[in-house]
C-alpha cells in the first residue's frame, strides 16, 4: 500500500497484545519491571478486582521509588471520586482527573480524555482501546470484551512519554524530532516495524487518525479488516468505502452482536443496509462486545488505538492510535480476525436484514437519528468550550 507519510514512521519494536489475561499479565509485568516512571492515561479505571490489582501494583511501584503518574477522564472514572483520589495521593500516587468545562445532573459537556495509554520508563509502552476493569480482563462469568492493544518498544515511547506530558501539564508546542537508534526486542514475539503515533483532537487542530483511515482505504489495492465498536462513518469517510468497493477492494468488518449502549448498536445497525448494499462483507461477534477500534489493509498497514469511527471521536474526544507498517504483523492480525469469523462471528446478510420486521428497522432509524442529534450537539459545545481542566 502506498504511503506518502513515511518520513512520520520510527523503527520499533511491536507486539499485538490481546484483551483478558494477556493485557493485565503484560501490564503487571510493565509496571513491576519500571524503574523511574509510569505514565498512565486511561478512559475507564474501575475500582473493581481488576482495578484494584493494578493500583496495589502501582502502590508497589512507589515503593520502589518509582515516579507514577496516572491521568483518568473525570465521566468514564467516575467512580474515582476526590477522596479516593486524595487517598491514593497518600500513597504517593500522583492521580488526577481530566474534568468538562461543564458539568451537573450527570451532564458533562465538553472533550474527553478517550486515551488508553502506558509508558514505561518512557522505553516501553502499551497503546490501544482496552480500559482497566473487569469487562477487560474478563471473569468467570463473562469472556472479555474483544479489544487489543499494542505492546512497543524503542525512541517512539519517549514521544508517547513526551505527549502524555503535554496533555497534563497543558502544553501543546511542537516536539523535537526524534533520533532513530537501535534496540533490543524484550519479547521474542516482538516484530521488528515502523511505527507512527497519530492523535486526534479536534480543538488543537489534531485530526491525524482520520486521515489515516481515509488514506489507507484509498490506497487498499485488496482487502480491508476492521473489527469496530460505535461503528458510525460520517458521509465523506462512507464515500471513500464505497469508491473502494467499487475498485474490487473486498471489505470485512466486525461488529458487536452484543450491545453494551443500545442506542450506538441500533445507530450501527441502521447501516447495515448502506454497508450491505455496497457490498460489505459484516460479522457480528457472539461471545463477548466487541470493543476494538483495528484496522488492516492488504496484509501490510494497520492501526490500532482509541479511536472509534464516529463523529465523537473526530470532534469531541481527545484520541490515539498507532499506525503500523508491516507485512509481518499486519498479516498476521489479519489471519487472525479471519478465524474469528469462522469460529466466532455470525455473518449478516443482504437477505436476511431485508426481512427485518418494520418495528426493528424503525427503531434502527430512531436510534441514528438521535445518536446523530447528540453527537451534533456535542460538537456544537465541543466547538463553544475549548478547554477543559486538569485536576
Amino acid at each position: 500500500m502506498k504511503n506518502s507519510s513515511l518520513k512520520k514512521f520510527y523503527s520499533a519494536h511491536a507486539q499485538i497484545i490481546h484483551s483478558g489475561e494477556e493485557y493485565f499479565s503484560t501490564l503487571i509485568k510493565l509496571i513491576s519491571n519500571a524503574s523511574h516512571e509510569i505514565l498512565i492515561h486511561v478512559y475507564i479505571f474501575e475500582l473493581d478486582e481488576t482495578g484494584e490489582r493494578v493500583l496495589d501494583c502501582l502502590k508497589k511501584a512507589v515503593k520502589r521509588g518509582v515516579n507514577v503518574s496516572v491521568l483518568i477522564d473525570a465521566f468514564g472514572s467516575g467512580g474515582i471520586d476526590k477522596n479516593t483520589i486524595e487517598n491514593l495521593k497518600s500513597f504517593g500516587i500522583t492521580i488526577r482527573r481530566f474534568e468538562p468545562l461543564l458539568k451537573g445532573l450527570a451532564i458533562y459537556i465538553g472533550r474527553r480524555l478517550h486515551h488508553k495509554v502506558i509508558v514505561i520508563d518512557q522505553t516501553q509502552a502499551l497503546v490501544g482501546g482496552i480500559n482497566i476493569s473487569n469487562r477487560y480482563c474478563g471473569t468467570q462469568d463473562e469472556k472479555a470484551w474483544l479489544d487489543y492493544a499494542l505492546l512497543l518498544e524503542g525512541p517512539i515511547c519517549n514521544q508517547l512519554s513526551t505527549i502524555c506530558r503535554k496533555i497534563e501539564t497543558k502544553r501543546f508546542l511542537s516536539r523535537k524530532k526524534i533520533s532513530v537508534v537501535n534496540f533490543n526486542a524484550v519479547s521474542k514475539k516482538q516484530i521488528q516495524v515502523l511505527a507512527s503515533v497519530r492523535q486526534n483532537d479536534w480543538v488543537r487542530g489534531k485530526n491525524q487518525i482520520r486521515f489515516s483511515y481515509k488514506q489507507a482505504i484509498k490506497n487498499s489495492k485488496k482487502n480491508i479488516v476492521l473489527a469496530a465498536a460505535y461503528f458510525m462513518p460520517g458521509i465523506s469517510l462512507r464515500k471513500i468505502i464505497k469508491s473502494a468497493t467499487r475498485r474490487g477492494v473486498e471489505i470485512k468488518i466486525v461488529l458487536s452482536e452484543k450491545a453494551d449502549v443500545p442506542f450506538a448498536k441500533g445507530a450501527t445497525e441502521y447501516l447495515y443496509g448502506w454497508m450491505l448494499r455496497n457490498k460489505i462483507r459484516l460479522f457480528e461477534y457472539k461471545p463477548s462486545v466487541v470493543h476494538a477500534k483495528v484496522m488492516a489493509v492488504d496484509s501490510e498497514w494497520m492501526t490500532i488505538g482509541s479511536y472509534n469511527v464516529n463523529y465523537l471521536s473526530d470532534y469531541s474526544s481527545i484520541e490515539m492510535n498507532i499506525d503500523i507498517i508491516s507485512k509481518e504483523l499486519a498479516g498476521k492480525f489479519q489471519s487472525e480476525m479471519e478465524e474469528i469469523i469462522e469460529q466466532d462471528c455470525h455473518e449478516i446478510t443482504l437477505s436476511e436484514y431485508a426481512h427485518k420486521s418494520y418495528f426493528h428497522l424503525f427503531r434502527s432509524w430512531f436510534s441514528y437519528q438521535f445518536v446523530r442529534i447528540n453527537f451534533s450537539l456535542l460538537f456544537f459545545f465541543q466547538s463553544k468550550s475549548k478547554y477543559n481542566r486538569i485536576d
